[in-house]
């Protein structure tokens, strides 16, 4: 098989690749990594490169030393346009050498992800206890087993095969004794020898986007260090549907999707742990949580039944797996929890989001919405509560956007539109102060991502540049709004030498009707739970997740996202799915509370209610922005 060589500009580096891999690929062995949102279907044009021709960087470059454009190339090109010297990296197959510029929108930049906890009180009753044992000259097994349940109360207690062979090493006449790890009050799952570390564990959140970790002082709950990283199955597509029709269509698609998880979480426990100088092996419990997709890839567990009626989970109640045989490392014989799931849509990260918040022992009615790439709704109290699931789609991730990205440096996350001037202001993440306020060339914005979208949006509203039925005014005269080079009305939020794209940053028609769709989605679902409820709205309004977090609350309001229910009601509470893999590490009766919770909340199948298709259309009408 011939192979050829490939420069990535502007960084300059080289890869030598066998003829037929795409572009993409290419990229990707050389260190490159290039933007997907739609799974490399060819549909999003976020991986668009340029080729460069001639000899100037000492290979003859050349477009015809790519594979002719395919059907996706071509229907793309159709709707949106590829320039002579634009490809898709995804589409695009490598048959000689080639220069690729990587344009800057194109590239992926490490996340400004926010996944921290939030401060919440738990009582301290974790299912690891560490136990040391003097040393004697009668030291055996049955003795030791005989004071340990004698100590605790406990009986038929075992060990773990490594933990077993740990412990015929250490020497009867040991000077400082021995300190036991035991699980649950069942397993003997490490022994060291003298007296052994503290206790820790690991909280986990795997997320559609993003994968965040709290390692835990399991003896007084503290958070000793957290970390987070983008979700590496984004390259096999930005929402789970993308990942369940990878499975479904590639022979051993689960396995590398599972290969991927498994891996970033190993490089996450490695990097927690050795912020506080501790070792992986120093973890000896975990609990996850995640949607039920994410849940399933990283036990393994078939998705495609996820993807076609009747949405069959493989499983629904809590499980139990030993470390070593997910491929996890840290303590082998580490017991990893998985909290349970509600439905295929409604996983274990929104029971998570219950025991942090309990809505189960409230009196007030709440409507909580964990914003991310798929919405997740819970509305209850103490009485009664429902759950559902709404496609939100990626918009709030930056997808299905001109300029959309994800909540990186140089992304612009926040917008003010001054209603008669129609002046326009904005903050771009990793700079400080607003864009009005910087020297022109300082700003640098690359795009703008799920916060800023929906201030602008919500700003243009309130000036009247769009209507509520999402449409341009084109009667609205200023230089911001203009004709782009379809004829179709787009409004200027940053200008080309604002940008570090060399190019007007703009909201376009299909930007503002991405965002009306996902709200209503999200304003849907939260009406006819409410109808079920039967409640005109709720007391409380309460924003999970990341993006929960970083959106502002009155433009989210103003667009339609939930019922007016008074500002002062609306509380963002952060990574509540993850605050609940901490809660159910910390205390294992709350796995309990878990379990009957997970079986008492009524999942409602939005698309089958009566009046959903009335209420949705009617939903994707923004209010009076007040």
């Amino acid at each position: 098989m011939s192979s050829y060589r490939v420069i990535f500009q502007p960084s300059g580096t080289k890869v030598q690749v066998n003829e037929g891999i795409s572009l993409r690929a290419a990229a990707h062995l050389a260190g490159e990594e290039i933007e997907t949102i739609c799974g490399g279907k060819g549909t999003c044009g976020k991986c668009k490169v340029r080729i460069l021709e001639g000899s100037e960087y000492g290979i003859d470059s050349n477009m015809l030393h790519l594979s002719p454009l395919n059907e996706a190339e071509r229907a793309y090109s159709m709707r949106y346009g590829l320039g002579p010297d634009e490809r898709l990296s995804c589409q695009a197959l490598v048959t000689g050498d080639l220069v690729v510029y990587i344009p800057e929108e194109s590239r992926i930049i490490r996340s400004a992800v926010q996944k921290g906890a939030v401060g919440r009180e738990v009582d301290i009753n974790p299912s690891i206890v560490k136990c040391h044992i003097d040393s004697s000259p009668e030291w055996n097994w049955e003795r030791i087993v005989s004071e340990i349940e004698g100590r605790y109360d406990w009986h038929n207690l075992t060990i773990d095969p490594q933990a077993e062979i740990d412990l015929k090493a250490i020497t009867p006449d040991s000077q400082d004794g021995i300190t036991l790890t035991i699980w649950d009050g069942r397993e003997i799952i490490r022994v060291e020898e003298g007296y052994g570390k503290g206790a820790y564990g690991l909280a986990m959140d795997i997320g559609t986007t993003t994968v965040a970790v709290y390692l835990c002082d399991l003896g007084s709950g503290e958070i000793v260090a957290t970390e987070a990283m983008l979700n590496p199955q984004i390259k096999f597509g930005e929402d789970i549907m993308s990942r369940i029709a990878y499975a479904k269509d590639n022979r051993g698609g689960l396995a590398e999707m599972n290969s991927e998880i498994i891996s970033a979480i190993n490089t996450l426990a490695r990097d927690v742990t050795l912020r506080v100088n501790l070792n992986p092996t120093d973890i000896a419990e975990v609990v996850m949580v995640g949607n039920t997709v994410m849940h399933h890839i990283f036990l393994g567990l078939d998705v495609v039944p996820l993807g076609t009626y009747p949405f069959t989970p493989a499983i629904q109640s809590s499980a139990n797996r030993k470390a070593r045989d997910l491929g996890l490392a840290i303590l082998p014989s580490a017991n990893v929890h998985t909290l349970p799931i509600e439905a295929a849509y409604v996983g274990a990260d929104n029971v998570g989001v219950m025991l942090a918040e309990e809505p189960y022992n409230q009196d007030k009615v709440l409507l909580i919405i964990d914003v991310g790439t798929n919405g997740e709704l819970i509305l209850g109290n103490r009485e009664r509560m429902f759950s559902a699931s709404c496609a939100t789609g990626p918009a709030f991730e930056g997808g299905n956007i001109k300029f959309g990205m994800r909540a990186a440096p140089g992304a612009i996350d926040r917008v003010r539109i001054d209603p008669q001037t129609l002046d326009v202001s904005f903050s771009v993440i990793g700079q400080s102060g607003w864009s009005v306020e910087m020297a022109t060339e300082k700003v640098q914005a690359r795009g703008i991502c799920g916060s800023g979208i929906i201030d602008a949006v919500a700003e243009m509203l309130g000036a009247g540049i769009i209507r509520n039925d999402g449409s341009f005014d084109k009667s609205v005269t200023s230089p911001r709004l203009r004709a782009g080079q379809d004829g179709k009305p787009e409004f200027v939020i940053a200008r080309a030498n604002e940008t570090a794209i060399g190019r007007d940053i703009v909201i376009i028609q299909k930007d503002v009707r991405s965002i009306q769709l996902a709200m209503a989605a999200i304003s849907t679902g939260s009406q006819l739970m409410m109808r079920r409820m039967g409640v005109e709205k709720p007391d409380k309004v309460i924003l999970a997740g990341a993006f929960g977090a970083v959106i502002d609350p009155r433009r989210a309001m103003a667009l339609g996202m939930f019922p007016d229910c008074g500002l002062d009601n609306v509380q963002a509470v952060g990574n509540a799915a993850g605050d609940g893999a901490r809660i159910a590490l910390l205390n294992k009766d709350k796995r309990i509370e878990a379990d009957r919770v997970a079986r008492e909340v009524e999942y409602v199948e939005l698309i089958t209610e009566p009046g959903f298709n009335e209420s949705f259309i009617k939903a994707t009408h923004f209010p009076s922005f007040d």
